[in-house]
């Protein structure tokens, strides 16, 4: 579909009682994917993902929102029975479960929308939607999730890829989630106080965010690394450098720069790898700084010491910021 206009008789439709079947099933059958890249029979595809074909009417910045739109669009062509996807997320979570239960406009139904956004990108305006977020991967992580059948899945690499598990567990459960949020706050409960302790930092002032418009460069200084959920809803730019009170120094691509995201354009990744000899040459202290790419989901511009690991800077902020100017700038 390369219009904007769609006629309805040629758009795929996933029938009442399609299934969630696991990518390894759908292969080389009809099947439509959510949140995840084309396959070999791929008839539908609902996803944000770089490469993918999802219809052009339906476009949207998260995989659900996606499906949301799909679902508008009262499709009527081919009948799909089975939908996968290659990963556990809640974009992919949410997505799926409006694709098979298609649940009418209303409440839950934005509630789905809203928490895949704040689980993909962490941006939210209504708490129920980020706790929904939260406690979806709790539930998908094996310390923390009351299942056991998830939690033999994740117990041994030797027992194969779990997402197929994952979601057969929790798609019956997205309803209760999202009708009823605090009914599951033992899973968000702790993350949330993380959450809200970092708000109230900004609030206060004793962590402040700055922009730096023209290079789509938020500035966070604050006296630890702070929760993406308390900062990323405060600003539209897509690189965040985070520098705490003991000289961590952390520059981060947000998600959205990763994703096909509609809703406005966005300035492009640019590679930073050049600037590490710079960095090197200023830098005080013993380690060394490290860019991840331009091609992880969120890759970091970080000073790290002989493992790997966030290590404190030698190198001011102001300073930092100089530096990555002209290259931020340029290509911008």
């Amino acid at each position: 579909m390369s219009t904007d206009t769609i006629d309805p008789s040629e758009l795929p439709r996933v029938v009442p009682g399609a299934e969630y079947v696991g990518q390894r099933e759908a292969i080389g059958r009809p099947h439509a994917v959510v949140d995840g890249p084309l396959l070999p029979g791929t008839v539908l595809c609902l996803s944000h993902w770089p490469g993918t074909n999802s219809p052009t009417a339906a476009l949207a910045d998260t995989s659900a929102e996606i499906v949301d739109r799909y679902l508008a669009l009262e499709p009527a062509g081919q009948e799909i029975e089975m939908v996968t996807n290659n990963h556990f997320d809640e974009d992919g979570l949410f997505g799926i479960w409006l694709l098979l239960e298609q649940p009418p406009p209303g409440p839950l139904r934005q509630l789905a929308v809203e928490a895949a956004a704040a689980g993909d990108f962490f941006t939210w305006s209504d708490p129920a939607a980020a706790k929904c977020a939260i406690a979806t991967m709790a539930m998908a992580d094996r310390s923390t999730t009351p299942f056991p059948q998830i939690k033999r899945a994740l117990a041994s690499p030797s027992a194969g890829d779990p997402t197929d598990t994952i979601y057969r567990a929790l798609l019956p459960r997205v309803p209760s989630l999202l009708a009823d949020p605090e009914r599951y706050s033992f899973l968000w409960s702790e993350e949330w106080l993380v959450v809200e302790s970092d708000i109230a930092l900004l609030d206060s002032g004793e962590a402040t965010l700055t922009e730096v418009p023209e290079l789509d460069l938020a500035v966070v200084r604050a006296p630890r690394f702070l929760h993406e959920m308390a900062v990323y809803p405060r600003t539209d730019c897509t690189r965040v450098l985070t520098a705490t009170a003991e000289g961590g120094r952390v520059l981060r691509y947000r998600y959205e720069t990763w994703v096909n995201y509609v809703s406005r354009e966005l300035a492009p990744r640019v590679d930073l790898a050049p600037l590490l000899a710079e960095l090197g040459e200023r830098e005080s202290r013993a380690g060394g700084w490290r860019f991840e790419g331009v091609d992880p989901i969120t890759p970091r511009l970080y000073f790290s010491n002989e493992t790997g690991a966030v290590a404190p800077s030698g190198i001011e902020v102001d300073e930092l910021v100089e530096v990555l100017r002209p290259r931020l700038e340029r290509l911008r």
